[in-house]
């Protein structure tokens, strides 16, 4: 279904506006009446990983009527409509807010429009808004524009690239009040340099219609499409060059790091807990890949601030840090924890009770930032497995019971089989929660990749930490299932059809 209302002729409407096509959320909200004008998005504050880590890809974000029930969009809807906006709030001057979206047309096929990101925040603060390719690549900083907020364009350096993150931050350190909000919104704009990719458009309508009229010469138009490709992707590199390079001589004189060190060895000192100065910190934001700064930035703050937090805590208690030197910290997907490598049986037991009140979500969430085995998998086996403790958690602390996902399955309309009593009568029938709705998304589809992955299993691991000298550090632990074979079985791949041959990008994707 069309969110568009423009039906005039196909050219004339295709170069006014782009195609959009609803979600299966907005096309239940738009049947329930609940799809309208001047939409708020609330910030997901209520799951596991929450906002506070860029590897959320399919967040739903809660919009509240009192009159007709709350209805979950994601993101990208706010590209669709103009009129709508995420209402999100920093929870102190330390605290970062990631979002992912799509673009929710065809680039390609439409290469005339652009889209802008907007950033209204609290009087007297100023945030910076940071944009993130799917590869990790830093590919845009808003900026003031002069009517009190900040904006920038999303890159058309390409048509391939098509998902994004947003990260937001406090620019100065400064107090922020958790009552203070800022608004993100989005607008399609002409693309004023569509030139730059014409040729990827007129290449790719060639291709297919060689290919839908079964032209046998197909696969010349193949060539010269993938060929395009190739050279596009060389421009995508050079333009991101010349981005960065640019930030780099905007810097204030003394922010422009002028040392001998690579990004790499720079983000080796903050993962081993040193701290950079202003020029270095500038630098590795300005060069290095989302995905290897937060890890480096999650290591430190492992090893310097939480374990000063989490000793205090202890000392508090009347337990040192000699006493926690060598153990161990295992939280399990269903939450249960276990902590080994402390003689004193006591002591043993204040740690776990400490973890399990206070610090268990936020050491799942370094654990995942962290641990190779997680982080280096492919977006839908990423997804599939943080669903899987996400739910676990979930189920143990309604039931009291770990649940089989194995013999979980969807009703003919719609409800998830297979749970007892309680846990159905919550997930099934509860409407307006922002948690109920996450775990049932969660819940769909693990019951989807389940019967994909058939005698694979479900994909579970356990989230352990070390203390050592003084500080955690990460012990991965990999999985319980073959994650490769698990990620082949998830990965659909093309077969004989203009697909299959097709030029990939050589970027590593991290969303």
């Amino acid at each position: 279904m069309e969110i568009n209302s423009n039906h005039s002729t196909y050219g004339a409407a295709f170069r006014q506006k782009p195609i959009f096509f609803m979600s299966g959320k907005e096309t239940v909200a738009f049947f329930e009446g609940k799809l309208k004008k001047n939409m708020t998005l609330q910030e997901d504050s209520c799951t596991l990983g929450s906002n506070d880590t860029y590897r959320r890809q399919h967040t739903t974000y809660e919009v509240s009527d009192k009159k007709k029930g709350s209805t979950f969009l994601d993101l990208d809807f706010l590209i669709k409509d103009e009129t709508s906006s995420l209402k999100g709030n920093l929870s102190d001057k330390k605290d970062v807010d990631f979002y992912n979206f799509s673009i929710p047309f065809n680039r390609t096929i439409q290469n005339y429009f652009g889209v802008q990101i907007y950033m209204d925040m609290p009087e007297g603060c100023d945030y910076d808004l940071t944009l993130y390719d799917e590869y990790g690549n830093q590919v845009g900083k808003a900026e003031w524009d002069g009517e009190g907020r900040k904006t920038l364009t999303i890159p058309n350096w390409d048509t391939n690239t098509n998902k994004y993150c947003i990260k937001i931050e406090n620019k100065n350190g400064e107090e922020v009040s958790p009552h203070d909000y800022y608004k993100i919104s989005f607008k399609v704009t002409e693309n004023k340099e569509q030139e730059k990719t014409d040729a990827i458009r007129e290449a790719f309508g060639n291709l297919h219609g060689a290919y839908s009229r079964k032209d046998e010469n197909w696969r010349e138009y193949l060539d010269k499409y993938n060929e395009v490709l190739m050279d596009t992707e060389k421009n995508y590199t050079k333009e991101m060059e010349k981005l960065h390079q640019k930030q780099f001589e905007s810097l204030p004189e003394e922010k422009q790091y002028k040392g001998g060190r690579t990004v790499d060895e720079l983000l080796q000192d903050m993962a081993e807990g040193k701290t950079l100065d202003d020029a270095e910190t500038e630098y590795v934001k300005i060069f290095a890949n989302l995905k290897d700064f937060e890890k480096a930035q999650q290591k430190a703050e492992l090893k310097n601030d939480f374990s000063e937090d989490f000793v205090k805590d202890l000392e508090s208690k009347g337990i040192s840090r000699d006493e926690l030197e060598g153990m161990q910290i295992k939280i399990e997907s269903n939450g249960n924890v276990t902590v080994s490598g402390i003689e004193d049986k006591e002591v043993r037991e204040q740690v776990q009770k400490l973890v399990e009140e206070k610090y268990s979500d936020r050491m799942y969430q370094y654990y995942t930032g962290i641990a190779d085995s997680v982080g280096n998998l492919s977006s839908n086996t990423y997804q599939y497995a943080t669903d899987v403790q996400e739910v676990r958690r979930y189920l143990k602390g309604v039931t009291g019971e770990d649940i089989s996902l194995e013999n979980l399955y969807l009703t003919p309309d719609g409800k998830i089989g297979g749970l007892p009593g309680k846990a159905a009568d919550l997930i099934n029938k509860t409407k307006d929660n922002a948690k109920i709705e996450r775990i049932k998304d969660a819940l769909i589809n693990i019951i989807g990749h389940n019967r994909t992955s058939g005698d694979l299993g479900i994909p579970d691991f356990t989230s352990e930490f070390q203390f050592s000298n003084g500080a955690f550090s990460v012990a991965d632990s990999g999985f319980t299932v073959d994650m490769a074979a698990l990620d082949r079985r998830l990965t659909p791949q093309p077969h004989d059809n203009m697909y299959s041959d097709m030029y990939a990008y050589s970027f590593r994707k991290v969303l």
